[in-house]
């Protein structure tokens, strides 16, 4: 059963991504599972012996918007005054 859910969560989140759904709509810690996410899908990929390293440039896509979404919340939260 957790796996899945964690199954369904994962294609949720590619899907959500081949759409290129406006991040902004997405909350923080949605943001950061999909990122762990592709990084683990990322390293899990498994690679002929011998062979250069394939990049999925699409994973990669999705990663960098990720993380642009990100450091760009961040910058926001410096930004505002404290309270």
């Amino acid at each position: 059963m957790v796996n899945d859910e964690g199954t369904a969560r994962q294609r949720s989140y590619l899907d959500r991504l081949a759409h290129s759904e406006h991040l902004d709509s997405w909350p923080a810690d949605e943001l950061t599972a999909a990122l762990a996410m592709l990084i683990t899908i990322d390293r899990n990929r498994r690679q002929p012996e011998g062979e250069a390293r394939v990049v999925d440039i699409r994973l990669r896509i999705y990663q960098q918007r990720l993380r642009r979404e990100l450091a760009e919340r961040a910058l926001h939260r410096q930004d505002r005054p404290e309270t």
